[in-house]
């Protein structure tokens, strides 16, 4: 019911509130942030401060500490996701690749923030550099990248005790106790085991180190250690012959007496009975709360920003997720050098990631072009995997402007604005437009968004018309790209068409790539200069069953 209650008043609220904005700290606001390369707020401070200290008092602040993360304001960016997401499947990518492991546990990262943050690269580059350093010395350093799981781990047990399962009135101090446990495991690991980094993981190490050093942690060390250890016991235990205890009797009680928390017997009675004599009637849990109360509240400035940090941690742990699914297959991930616009970009083995959610290994392959804006036009038969290499560049792109592993060996990029990604779909069943109406839709979308330096990707671009109306627009579209200088990656089966546009281009920056054959006509998948002599129609009706004979076969069965 609380769960019911704390939510239906955030989603009643919701409407009145302005939309968070990122911000930097305000003066004197001790933040970390360990994914812009200027620190930002991320979350609602007061908001989830309040949420925090019904939690502590509830164990169920509504879900609003999710919530923190999965709508936490991004960092300024230029990309639409809707102008590519649909056709590179992110949440089947994420969801499957992405997922966090420690030790034999999986951790399923905020799929709605992760999916967020990749569809909008940040502008500023630092921001870029920033996580490709974390990421690098996550790697070069692997006592970091568990130090780094641990405190993740203790993260999400914080966020489980104050948000997962309301408290019962006889488990308030218990689970209390827990939760500044679980505070206190957190900042060690930060602090110790993050105390070599060199990478914006500093920041993490200088925030816990300088937590650890309140009088407050100090206070709240001691209330764990009361709780834990109030004494030590010795007792003798009198066994019978079947096992059982028969009798015990106590040979000697030694109380911590150096915690400042415990104190002797007649004292403990002596207060007791001082307030009996004053008509005050409390109980020693409940003193005991109260100073648990007053540690958690002197310590809600260092809580309220670990939870912007389990969105930060979880980018850096699902990427390092995706580099070991890739590693187990034999394929390998790199971080991408960004290069000035003189410069080529180049990939080595790049693959489709998408593969693997198949059960596929992909075969990576090289695509190198001339120009920083070459205008690629790409042809080859059905099933020869020239969509799949499209959808690769496209990740590629993204991931790599995003500042995470991409899907290649080896690579290069130059910075896009932009990124319009348009793959060949089903049309839906409430279409009403018609093929030619639908592709000219596509068309003028691609226009209206584009800006000069965005990295285009046209699949099959007009292929749902007639061969006249459709090689008219594909020239029409060719002849116009170049004016705003992309990097544009196209397909098409209008091989004749091709064919006149290599020799007599609308660009020197035109290039062209087929799908390399084998001897017997299949393909490699790798590309190689050239427009292909043909689509290989006839080979794919006669894989696909669709020969003269064959149907003639089939007339003459029903016949």
């Amino acid at each position: 019911m609380l769960r019911r209650l704390a939510a239906t008043s955030a989603a009643e609220e919701a409407p009145t509130r302005a939309p968070l904005a990122i911000r930097p700290p305000a003066e004197g606001e001790r933040w970390v942030d360990l994914i812009h390369h200027r620190p930002m707020v991320t979350v609602d401070a007061p908001l989830l401060r309040s949420a925090l200290r019904f939690a502590f008092e509830s164990g169920d602040a509504g879900g609003l500490l999710t919530i923190a993360v999965d709508d936490a304001p991004l960092a300024p960016s230029r990309f639409a996701g809707d102008s590519f997401a649909s056709g590179l499947f992110l949440p089947e990518l994420t969801s499957a690749l992405f997922g966090i492991h420690v030790g034999e546990t999986r951790y399923e990262p905020s799929q709605k923030h992760l999916l967020r943050l990749l569809a909008a690269p940040p502008d500023d580059p630092e921001d870029v550099a920033l996580r490709q350093g974390v990421l690098r010395e996550l790697v070069e350093k692997p006592a970091l990248r568990a130090s780094l799981e641990r405190a993740y781990v203790s993260l999400r047990n914080l966020r489980g005790l104050l948000d997962d399962r309301p408290m019962t009135p006889g488990e308030t101090l218990r689970r209390k106790i827990e939760v500044l446990d679980a505070m206190r495991e957190f900042l060690q690991v930060a602090d110790e085991g993050l105390a070599g980094a060199s990478s914006a993981l500093a920041r993490l190490h200088e925030f816990a180190a300088h937590a650890r050093a309140l009088e407050a942690h100090a206070r709240l060390l001691e209330l764990i250690e009361f709780e834990r250890d109030m004494a030590q016991v010795s007792v003798r235990l009198v066994l019978g012959a079947d096992g059982t205890i028969r009798d015990y009797r106590l040979i000697r009680a030694d109380e911590r007496t150096d915690n400042p928390l415990v104190r002797s017997p007649w004292k403990r009675l002596w207060s007791r009975f001082v307030g009996w004599l004053r008509g005050y009637r409390f109980g020693a849990n409940e003193v005991i709360l109260k100073v648990i109360d007053d540690v958690f509240s002197e310590l809600e400035d260092v809580l309220v920003p670990c939870f912007a940090l389990i969105g930060d941690i979880e980018l850096y742990l699902a990427s390092l997720g995706f580099r070991d699914r890739a590693i187990e297959v034999g394929l390998e991930v790199s971080l991408p050098r960004f290069v000035a616009e003189e410069e080529a970009p180049a990939l080595r083995r790049l693959f489709n990631p998408l593969l693997l959610l198949q059960d596929v290994v992909p075969v990576p392959c090289d695509i190198e072009t001339a120009y920083h804006d070459a205008l690629v036009l790409i042809t080859g038969p059905n099933s020869g995997g020239k969509t799949r290499v499209l959808q690769a560049l496209a990740i590629t792109q993204l991931l790599g402007q995003v500042g995470l592993f991409v899907p290649a060996a080896e690579s290069s990029l130059v910075r896009a604005p932009k990124m319009f990604v348009s793959l060949i779909e089903e049309a839906p069943a409430d279409q009403k437009e018609g093929r030619l109406g639908t592709e000219l839709m596509r068309v003028r979308r691609l226009f209206e968004q584009l800006e000069p330096g965005s990295l285009v990707i046209l699949d099959e671009l007009c292929s749902g018309t007639n061969p006249s109306e459709g090689i008219a627009i594909f020239e029409m579209v060719l002849g116009l790209l170049p004016r705003l200088r992309p990097r544009a990656f196209l397909t098409t089966h209008f091989l004749d068409a091709a064919r006149g546009l290599a020799a007599n281009p609308p660009t020197k920056r035109l290039e062209t790539l087929q799908v390399e054959l084998n001897e017997r006509d299949d393909p490699t998948y790798q590309f190689v200069p050239g427009v292909a002599p043909t689509s290989l129609a006839h080979a794919v009706a006669a894989r696909l069953g669709v020969t003269a004979e064959e149907l003639e076969a089939l007339v003459d069965r029903h016949g």
